[in-house]
């Protein structure tokens, strides 16, 4: 049985140039902040002259803490911002575009698993995932020309469907099966799969709230790398900081000025 997955690739150019022109003022709002917090920061050090090294080769080394914070700051800032556009309109994509495709397709997906059931002999152990790759690859997109773009979205689509759909459809289903039949365990049998039509209204739903769930999971996890690559810009200006004052100075302190007594006239 097959999926019309191809107006789903199809989709796929205007959905990125969706992205981009909503990630690009976050983006520049994000990357503005980032700037502005960056002379903060710079303001202050200067003004307590926490970069003033006695060495002249230190002295002019420890100046480039102020391009690395006004360079860090900034892009580290509009790479969250856009990445916070992204999961934004990512979630929106899901419930307005992708939601609809599922709940069109869910009798499509009950009606294949009825049938291969049926074709099974009573009592036969089932696989859920045996039985649902062959439904997944038949959604693999077929590219409509041989360009190089046709070609490679192609791989990208139906790698995407066979590792990640296959599974992420596996478990909602097993867990569903578990919930309304009390199945337990990997391997069903096929009085397990009957009276599904329950599930065209509950599986759209539950895949919409899986896939957000992965997604969300997604964008947190760059969220929280480009926090720690703030972090690591910012220590490495305050070990920098500390080196001098609390090992240099310390190993070698200024030299203390001595009066000096005018002769007496």
């Amino acid at each position: 049985m097959d999926l019309p997955l191809a107006s789903w690739g199809n989709s796929l150019l205007p959905f990125g140039s969706e992205l981009l022109w909503t990630a690009l003022p976050w983006m520049l709002l994000y990357g503005v902040i980032g700037f502005v917090i960056a002379v903060l920061v710079c303001y202050q050090l200067a003004k307590k002259c926490l970069l003033v090294r006695r060495p002249p080769a230190w002295h002019v080394g420890a100046k480039l803490s102020y391009v690395l914070i006004l360079v860090a700051l900034p892009v580290l800032g509009g790479a969250f911002g856009a990445v916070h556009s992204v999961h934004r309109v990512v979630n929106q994509a899901l419930v307005r575009d992708l939601q609809p495709v599922f709940e069109t397709h869910a009798p499509a997906l009950r009606i294949y698993l009825e049938q291969r059931v049926k074709l099974m002999a009573p009592g036969q152990p089932v696989s859920m995932r045996g039985l649902i790759e062959p439904f997944v690859q038949g959604m693999y997109y077929r590219p409509v020309s041989g360009s190089y773009w046709e070609r490679s979205k192609a791989r990208w689509i139906n790698e995407f469907i066979l590792r990640r759909g296959s599974l992420l459809l596996t478990d909602v289903l097993q867990n569903q099966l578990i919930t309304r039949a009390g199945v337990l365990g990997e391997t069903l049998t096929g009085a397990d799969l009957r009276n599904l039509s329950k599930l065209d209204k509950s599986l759209p739903l539950v895949l919409i709230d899986a896939i957000t769930q992965q997604a969300s999971a997604y964008f947190n996890s760059l969220k929280l790398t480009i926090g720690l690559f703030l972090l690591l810009a910012l220590l490495l200006v305050w070990g920098e900081i500390m080196l001098y004052r609390h090992y240099y100075l310390r190993r070698y302190p200024l030299a203390t000025a001595i009066p000096v007594s005018m002769p007496p006239m």
